[in-house]
């Protein structure tokens, strides 16, 4: 995606909640439009120990679906031998197709848009699943409409959960720094709920600042604890986050 010569986000604050280690790429590419980052991490990944994960038989199984980028690490750290070549492995989105192509796991199916699970529910291969072994690989608490309607489908479906989505424990400094942001932007409702939970002393003063998400439900979510100003992205790339935040810089331009 292409962006104006001059720098579009001067001036602007933005808050950044991905988890530690995943924020560089939006950060980056907030920073090249003029903007400043702040980074909070609301929400801890904590790798499942492999003893702890629900048993499977790869030799029976026809897809194994990664919903999302931590599910790939997550699962390849612990998963030790190679996969049976007759299983289609499948990527939630394109971010979750990279971390796939980085730990050298082929990408069989994943859908045009990277707008979450349900942008592979429409796809031709989908359509079908009788007698379909289909392993869901994700973190604990995910959502179940993917498995709800390949099951209608007629397919088989269970969950693989090879990490936790935990509160983190952060310095009052840091807490302190995120309420100098202008814009906060959140790609899950867990990630909504756990910045409510951390700034729950400034929880007035957070439902004021304009909140940028990746989805009608994240939004919908948002609305109800109370957020006055909530914008969507396009999709759930980090280059639609940005672009959605140029547009709205073009809402708040003084």
């Amino acid at each position: 995606m292409a962006y104006n010569a001059d720098p579009q986000l001067t001036g602007r604050k933005i808050l950044v909640t991905r988890p530690a280690g995943q924020a560089n790429m939006l950060a980056s590419l907030i920073e090249q439009q003029g903007g400043e980052v702040i980074l909070l991490p609301v929400i801890d990944i904590v790798p499942v120990d492999v003893v702890e994960w629900q048993v499977w038989q790869p030799q029976l199984t026809d897809w194994l679906v990664f919903v999302s980028p931590n599910a790939v690490s997550c699962f390849m750290a612990g998963y030790q031998g190679q996969l049976p070549e007759h299983i289609k492995l499948v990527a939630a989105g394109e971010g979750t197709a990279q971390a796939m192509r980085q730990h050298g796991l082929q990408v069989d199916l994943q859908p045009e848009l990277s707008n979450g699970s349900e942008g592979l529910l429409p796809l031709a291969q989908w359509q079908q699943m009788q007698q379909q072994q289909v392993i869901i690989v994700r973190g604990n608490g995910g959502r179940e409409l993917m498995a709800d309607t390949l099951r209608d489908r007629g397919a088989q479906v269970s969950f693989l959960e090879v990490y936790r989505r935990e509160l983190p424990t952060l310095p009052a400094s840091v807490l302190q720094q995120a309420l100098l942001a202008d814009w906060l932007t959140i790609t899950s409702v867990n990630g909504v709920k756990n910045l409510l939970s951390l700034l729950s002393d400034y929880r007035q003063q957070i439902l004021q600042k304009p909140l940028l998400v990746v989805s009608e439900r994240i939004r919908d979510f948002a609305i109800e604890q109370g957020f006055e100003q909530v914008y969507v992205t396009a999709d759930v790339s980090d280059t639609a986050m940005v672009q959605r935040l140029i547009e709205m810089g073009s809402d708040y331009a003084s």
